[in-house]
């Protein structure tokens, strides 16, 4: 429930949340473990929030009986998140299977302009829910509800007396109420990033508050107003133009003998990286400099403050991007809110063009940005709060071109050598993927798994630098079936897309792809002398109707040889759940094509 009420310094907003949940399964008992955000900033400002009346116990069955247990205060903390939010964190006791979990508490705000987003659905089932707001008859606020969840939804009225300082102000309250049944559970993969972007919720944007014998108050915000506030804000602004707090990092990265932009960049960036490390924490507004450098890591705005300043020493003109990341769902154009920015990246704008990096990109490069910082919109701010809408997934595609020759054997055995040029976010995920490996030996034995083949020796070039690519090589031996008369290979010769991600027959949410990318794959495969191709596979093209998303392979017979082409490009990153079954078809055609067979029939 959510209500207004008076207080000796004007209205004041509360939340009740009252929840109730039953663990089905072990992986429920993490719903025991509860986080409450709120705002309080930490210069001690009389505008605040506070959470109040926290109550939260468990039920378990023993023996026949019903056992209640009270969650006792030193199971609740309250923890900084950044200058102006807290998080209150609990924990209900003796929770397993079975156990019935309940809580409660109230958060009371002073910022009355400001009523969170209501979300229907959860990463569990929902039997119950119901949503309550009454707003005084002089809020004047745009009521929005959205999913595709049916809810039952009323509209009333109702008298509401406001009390504060001994005094009663009489006014008609707007109700407005939503009660969801049996609602499904609304779970995160691989190809959605923020679930919450398309459940069953109620948001509420204030226009304006009307008293009577008062003057009609806007509270109506733009993003314009906003970059104006950012960029005279302390902690933000101030910290973009302040001088680098590294005295000799642009000197001694050699940037001064680059002319290039890009290579100007990545000198700074690599430079810095000797020095900073990120922490693996996104942020916004930056703490202090020098603590930063005196610890030698930091969030990636942190990091960016002093690599905007970096740049601008430079000569480079650096600003911030800011955004709310795609895994905390899209700005809302509708209702601007600086509470729903959460990091920003660094764009250097040379021209016309425009170069972006981020902090905590730490295996990428320039112009190659982590997928969930990939928003559709995102904005660049100048030092005169002059601000520019882009789209950061008009960046190029990554590409992986792959270049395999091999030789089948009359042993029945294939023998070969694979090359792959990486660059984006490919040569960022291998990268990746080798450090986090541990040794050479784990990855090597990774790679064979995931590719089919037994690998005799093998490369991987610039896996340690800060350059745009990484090349990956190795010789593979691979066995093959046969009988009498014919070997039978798979002609890709290597695994490269041999199964389909998408598995459901149908889909209630979009498809969301991490990057743009490109895969060209040319393959040559030898036939012993004498052999001839029996059966080939069908060359294909598939593609979705706006080419979104396109895949081509041709099989083509030279002589003794045989000549595989193939092409398989995401040109787009989101596709409604309408367009998933094509997207589904492409795919499932895609593995399915792997899976064909060449027919070789043996010499005499």
């Amino acid at each position: 429930k959510v209500w207004y009420d008076l207080s000796v310094r004007g209205f004041r907003l509360y939340k009740e949340v009252n929840a109730r949940i039953k663990v089905l399964k072990q992986e429920g008992v993490e719903y025991a473990n509860v986080e409450v955000p709120y705002y309080h900033d930490e210069k001690g400002s009389p505008d605040k929030e506070e959470i109040t009346g926290l109550k939260a116990y468990a039920y378990n069955m023993e023996v026949g009986k019903m056992v209640k247990t009270k969650m006792e205060n030193a199971s609740v903390s309250r923890e900084r998140l950044d200058k102006a939010r807290m998080v209150l964190k609990f924990s209900v006791p003796q929770v397993k299977v079975g156990t019935v979990i309940e809580y409660e508490y109230k958060k009371e705000s002073d910022f009355f302009f400001n009523i969170d987003t209501w979300y229907a659905q959860e990463s569990i089932p929902v039997a119950y829910t119901s949503y309550e707001l009454t707003v005084p008859e002089y809020f004047k606020f745009n009521i929005d509800q959205t999913g595709g969840n049916k809810t039952e939804t009323k509209r009333d009225t109702k008298p509401l007396n406001l009390m504060a300082g001994g005094q009663v102000l009489r006014c008609v309250g707007n109700v407005y109420s939503v009660v969801g049944r049996e609602l499904p559970a609304l779970k995160d993969d691989d190809y959605v990033y923020c679930v919450q972007d398309y459940c069953n919720k109620v948001t509420a944007e204030l226009r304006g508050v009307e008293v009577p014998g008062e003057i009609y108050k806007n509270y109506t915000t733009t993003w314009e107003e906003i970059a104006t506030g950012l960029i005279g804000d302390d902690d933000f602004g101030k910290r973009i133009k302040r001088t680098c707090p590294i005295k000799d990092l642009v000197p001694a990265s050699g940037a001064a003998d680059k002319v290039d932009v890009v290579e100007k960049m990545a000198a700074i960036v690599s430079a810095m990286r000797q020095r900073l490390k990120w922490n693996g924490e996104y942020g916004f507004f930056g703490q202090s400099a020098a603590k930063v450098i005196k610890e030698g890591t930091g969030n990636n705005a942190d990091l960016n403050f002093i690599l905007i300043s970096a740049f601008r020493e430079a000569g480079l003109d650096a600003r911030p991007v800011v955004m709310s990341r795609r895994n905390r769902g899209r700005l809302p154009f509708s209702h601007p809110s600086l509470n729903k920015l959460n990091t920003f990246v660094v764009a250097v704008c040379d021209g016309d063009n425009m170069h972006f990096v981020d902090a905590s990109a730490e295996d990428a490069y320039i112009d190659v940005l982590p997928s969930t910082l990939l928003v559709e919109q995102a904005m660049m701010i100048d030092d005169n709060a002059n601000c520019q809408w882009l789209n950061l997934q008009a960046l190029e595609s990554s590409k992986c071109s792959i270049s395999i020759e091999a030789t089948l054997n009359t042993d029945a055995t294939v023998k070969g050598s694979y090359k792959a040029v990486m660059t984006g976010n490919f040569a960022a995920a291998a990268r990746k993927e080798y450090k986090n490996a541990g040794d050479n030996a784990a990855y090597v034995d990774k790679k064979a798994k995931e590719h089919g083949v037994e690998i005799d020796s093998h490369e991987l070039k610039g896996k340690d630098d800060y350059k745009p690519s990484v090349e990956e090589a190795f010789e593979f031996t691979k066995n093959v079936d046969a009988t009498d008369e014919h070997f039978y290979v798979a002609p890709f010769l290597v695994d490269l897309f041999d199964e389909s991600p998408f598995k459901e027959q149908e889909r209630k949410l979009p498809v969301e792809f991490p990057f743009k990318e490109m895969v060209n794959a040319n393959i040559v495969l030898h036939l012993p002398q004498g052999c001839t191709i029996e059966e080939k596979p069908q060359q294909v093209f598939f593609k979705t109707d706006d080419e979104g998303i396109s895949y081509r392979a041709k099989f083509i017979a030279k002589g003794s040889d045989l000549v595989v082409q193939c092409r398989m490009m995401v040109n787009k990153m989101f596709f409604a759940n309408e367009e998933y079954p094509f997207v589904k078809q492409i795919f499932d055609a895609i593995a399915e094509k792997e899976k064909e067979m060449l027919v070789v029939k043996k010499g005499i």
